[in-house]
């Protein structure tokens, strides 16, 4: 890779007139090494991910991958992490981006389980943010925790790693109809399959980590990956209230209504998806009626198992 050691980029100037100084290692995944640096012109900590193996080693693939990105360059929203550029220094490519002081929902998850309303605010932030992508045709494809983050100051939501970064690794698998890409957890069926997605992809995934911030369960769970994959298309999750008792059926249909296995049935898009998040939260303010109680449970009977 044109290094012994991570270590060696730490203090090296890259980019365009060497704007970004590297000046510490942030963290590693299976995608490569994140490390935060200095651009100086502007007075900025920028976030520099550099994809380990043989990603975009064609030069082909990486002159398609430079034009991907300046569309997500274009992506300018709050809850979005800006990505401001790629490129290539020691003979690896590189991500920029905005750098994020924060946690994101993994780490917070691991100590707390989500109030409802935080949870809420949490889905309505993120939908805010992929609706902007969408609008611009892109979709994200690997939502779930570890791509959200909040942080410290402010408690912002933000989006981040829409997908470049993974497709970086896997070009050769894009260009194979059937190909699977995503976290099994997260994965919304027909992208499981391997088939064409849109935008109620991502919104299923968002719905799995709803599921997730209230029970502190995944709602598709296994043994192995492909035990995960298959019980996402095939078997009906337990209902959110029965494992938290203060999910109230509301969530629990707000829930439902974006982790249905068919993607016509879903919400259909993170527009409706704030909608309905202003819904909810309205509806836990006023009590249902008993009609309209019996009309949620029969719904939620439909889509979750163990219903009381």
């Amino acid at each position: 890779m044109g290094l012994e050691s991570w270590e060696e980029l730490i203090g090296d100037r890259i980019g365009p007139d060497q704007r970004y100084v590297i000046r510490r290692r942030l963290g590693q995944g299976g995608m490569g090494v994140v490390y935060e640096a200095w651009e100086e012109e502007k007075g900025r900590s920028v976030a520099i991910k550099f994809l380990s193996g043989d990603a975009g080693s064609d030069p082909e693939t990486l002159q398609r991958f430079k034009r991907e990105g300046s569309r997500f360059n274009k992506l300018r929203h709050p809850n979005i992490v800006r990505v401001y550029g790629m490129g290539r220094a020691r003979g690896l490519l590189y991500i920029a981006s905005e750098f994020v002081d924060g946690r994101d929902l993994y780490d917070h998850m691991q100590e707390r389980r989500f109030d409802i309303d935080e949870a809420l605010s949490v889905v309505e932030a993120v939908a805010s943010g992929l609706a902007v992508a969408h609008e611009h045709g892109i979709i994200h494809r690997d939502l779930k925790p570890e791509n959200v983050m909040i942080t410290r100051a402010e408690g912002q939501v933000k989006v981040l790693d829409f997908g470049i970064a993974k497709d970086l690794n896997a070009s050769v698998a894009l260009t194979i109809r059937g190909a699977y890409l995503g976290t099994p957890a997260y994965s919304a069926p027909e992208q499981i399959r391997g088939e064409d997605i849109d935008g109620r992809a991502d919104i299923f995934s968002l719905g799995v980590i709803l599921y997730e911030l209230v029970t502190g369960e995944t709602p598709f769970k296994g043994r192995r990956a492909t035990e995960v994959l298959a019980n996402t298309i095939k078997v009906n999750p337990v209902n959110p209230s029965r494992i938290n008792r203060d999910v109230e059926a509301p969530v629990a249909r707000l829930i439902a209504s974006m982790i249905q296995k068919k993607a016509r049935n879903r919400i259909s898009s993170c527009v409706e998806v704030k909608e309905r998040v202003a819904q909810v939260r309205q509806a836990l303010l006023e009590p249902a009626t008993e009609e309209e109680k019996r009309g949620v449970v029969g719904f939620l009977k439909s889509i979750f198992t163990g219903e009381s």
